[in-house]
């Protein structure tokens, strides 16, 4: 159990290194609770039967029949939560944070939905101390969304486009707003750190491969590769490498297809330029061109976001 909750909540052990279990698509998930959170829901699980332990010197868990049904069925499960005294001034502080209410209240709908399309509680998606740090400090772009208290790694794979649309959405039609406490509560910029897997396909582009090239040689999708080319360029590994992406008439054209379709999707974008461009290399494009991937209505809404290139 103990490894399960590792897994889950992003640590960074030998053992898990040793298993490759840092690339699973759940590494981290579960980084907004605490380790003994996913103890006690472990122990709940094992009293509904729903798992069981294996007994001897290593006691892994496997899912029993019932579970099996429970994930094919996709059965609500209760469980009982204990709500200790830092969840109630968690709360408290929500409150206390000075925000923009009405994004907030947009926020929370689109939070709702969300929670409703995946059958899981609100507080799963975001707490209310993260939409009200979203509804104070309006980020629009996954570099800004990455410093909103609660966004981990997964949280912000799964969750940013939805929410930097809202926002972007938002700002249309609304200005930012100041408050009087009016000292910014983004935490500092993280460097994220890349795993082995990630330095593996950043020196191989280094050494002038291509994204295709290392994809096929080390048995990836190209998605996966321009993922970790992405997170590469949010921890400053790419100074010198910018123009290995696009030509400037490629940015030109790209740039002008992110204005015409505003608060739309990638999917949008690329649907605008005919599908030339892979939807990773669009990514990639939004987070080193923030400012040119945004609609001019926006960046009017914030003069003082630094401009784009």
């Amino acid at each position: 159990m103990n490894h399960v909750v590792d897994v889950l909540r992003g640590a960074d052990t030998e053992t898990i290194r040793q298993r490759g279990h840092n690339e699973l698509s759940t590494y981290g998930i579960g980084r907004d609770l605490k380790r003994e959170s996913w103890q006690a829901i472990g122990r709940e699980l094992l009293r509904l039967g729903l798992v069981e332990c294996a007994p001897g010197r290593f006691a892994t868990l496997s899912l029993t029949p019932a579970g099996l049904e429970t994930l094919r069925t996709r059965t609500a499960v209760t469980l009982t939560k204990q709500v200790d005294i830092a969840e109630k001034a968690a709360r408290s502080e929500a409150g206390a944070i000075q925000c923009d209410e009405s994004l907030f209240e947009r926020l929370r709908a689109l939070r709702r939905q969300l929670a409703d399309e995946r059958g899981v509680p609100a507080y799963i998606i975001f707490s209310d101390v993260s939409l009200r740090e979203m509804a104070r400090n309006y980020p629009t772009n996954t570099g800004e969304f990455r410093r909103i208290a609660g966004v981990g790694e997964q949280k912000l794979k799964d969750f940013a486009e939805p929410f930097l649309s809202e926002i972007r959405a938002y700002l249309t039609t609304n200005e930012c707003r100041t408050f009087s406490d009016n000292d910014s509560r983004l935490r500092p910029q993280r460097r994220v750190r890349l795993n082995d897997s990630q330095l593996e396909t950043l020196r191989r582009f280094q050494r002038g491969e291509a994204v295709d090239e290392i994809a096929r040689g080390r048995g990836f999708v190209r998605s996966t590769i321009y993922n970790h080319l992405l997170a590469a360029i949010e921890c400053g590994k790419f100074p010198q490498l910018r123009e290995r992406f696009f030509t400037p008439a490629q940015e030109k054209e790209i740039a002008a297809a992110f204005r015409q379709v505003g608060d739309g999707t990638l999917v949008d974008v690329s649907a605008l330029l005919g599908g030339k461009y892979d939807i990773g290399l669009l990514r990639i494009f939004r987070e080193i061109h923030p400012g040119r991937s945004r609609p001019s209505s926006q960046r009017q809404a914030q003069p003082a976001a630094a401009p784009g290139f």
